[in-house]
């Protein structure tokens, strides 16, 4: 990874608003290119399922191919991580179709929506980030087989090497036989759970190497010291990403001071770094602190990414809902302005916003047939709704 600019590039916002529905569209065709040959391989039935046209998987690969490149058209090159994943999920499917199964497609549809979702959000100036869409990103990473799966590749920030002050209350040391040592006698309690007081002797022995090296190397072991820091102090949650970092550590030290500290791994630090909760029971450490400080880490920046909160419906019902719920309105607000000519068609569009919310919501069921039943009552009396049910039905709507 070469050192870029520490900011990411400012994102096209208004010309990704006409690239949107074009994109969606191409994802739409991709999705019903797998069920296609989901459906022709289930005629041709399981022992033939290499005969079936390959064409159909390399169409779907070309639509999520094409919309990668839009997005990154746009400045929004960390946002199409998903479907990076997917285009490669797609041609490890193709080399083994019998992986082709409607829990794979699903999977690769998730991710779509869950981009879509993004997207819509972000066009409609709502406040969202693209490690909500680390879910479905491991979903593919996991489909297309990957090495690497990290909730760091959705973070939207390019890695730059900076220097961070030195710590005044930190010994010197080298990364000799007995640091590393040290290191793996700590790795063993912080695997298993006993995070803390492992954490704090990492975060005293990275400290100390930090202040024995040079350049790039120093900044590694800073980075490392401020993680474990975090991790002790209960800034950090330490998850099965934070564990793997640390013995990705050990690695970095084997490979000794002559060797080129690495950019991911540096980069993955600083990503915990920012995952620093400053409103928790400790405060932030000095470590931590002189990090975040050096790398303008923004205190907003923590992110639950564990949660689903994207995709989780498919956006043509969404657009769909927003289509029937604006018919509703309109023909309700003629009826209870006095329009009776429209009275005789308030029930139908009142029924599909139901049926909207029944596929949206949990317990959309209750306020659908609420709907439906003033609609009915006043369709029933013949005349426009009085004042309070017509100013009711109208809030629910909006």
């Amino acid at each position: 990874m070469s050192p870029t600019p520490h900011t990411a590039a400012p994102e096209d916002l208004s010309t990704l608003s006409w690239v949107y529905d074009e994109l969606r569209r191409s994802l739409e065709a991709a999705h019903k290119a797998l069920y296609r040959y989901l459906k022709e391989a289930e005629v041709a039935g399981a022992s033939d399922v290499e005969g079936v046209d390959p064409a159909v998987l390399r169409q779907a690969r070309a639509q999520v191919h094409q919309s990668v490149g839009a997005l990154e058209l746009v400045g929004l090159g960390v946002a199409a991580q998903p479907l990076r994943a997917a285009e490669a999920a797609l041609v490890r499917l193709s080399a083994k179709p019998k992986l082709i199964t409607p829990a794979a497609v699903r999977t690769i549809e998730q991710g779509s929506f869950a981009l879509l979702d993004f997207l819509a959000r972000r066009l409609a100036g709502k406040p969202v980030t693209t490690l909500a869409m680390f879910p479905q990103y491991r979903a593919l990473q996991e489909l297309a087989g990957a090495s690497r799966i990290h909730p760091a590749d959705l973070w939207a920030r390019d890695w730059q090497w900076q220097d961070v002050p030195a710590d005044s209350q930190a010994v010197a040391r080298d990364g000799d036989l007995a640091a590393m040592t040290e290191v793996e006698a700590q790795l063993l309690p912080l695997m298993r759970g006993a995070a803390p007081t492992a954490a704090r002797r990492m975060s005293e022995i990275f400290a100390g190497l930090g202040c024995g090296a040079d350049a790039h190397q120093s900044t590694l072991w800073k980075l490392a010291a401020a993680f474990f820091e975090g991790v002790a102090d209960g800034c950090v949650p330490i998850d099965v990403y934070g564990k793997r970092v640390a013995s990705r550590l050990l690695a970095q030290m084997r490979a000794g001071r002559q060797s080129e500290p690495s950019d991911r791994l540096a980069h993955d630090l600083l990503f915990f770094c920012a995952q620093a909760r400053a409103d928790g029971a400790a405060p932030i450490g000095p470590r931590l602190r002189a990090v975040r400080t050096a790398y303008e880490l923004s205190s907003d920046a923590a992110v639950d990414y564990e949660v689903p909160s994207l995709g989780r419906f498919d956006p043509a019902w969404v657009a769909q809902a927003r289509k029937r719920v604006a018919a509703a309105k309109e023909c309700w607000s003629a009826v209870a302005a006095g329009e009776m000519a429209r009275l005789p068609g308030l029930n139908e569009p009142f029924a599909l916003v139901g049926d909207s919310l029944q596929r949206l919501y949990a317990e959309g069921e209750v306020l659908s047939r609420s709907l439906q039943a003033a609609a009915a009552q006043t369709l029933q009396s013949g005349r426009e709704p009085g004042p309070d049910l017509a100013m009711e039905v109208a809030t629910a709507l909006l």
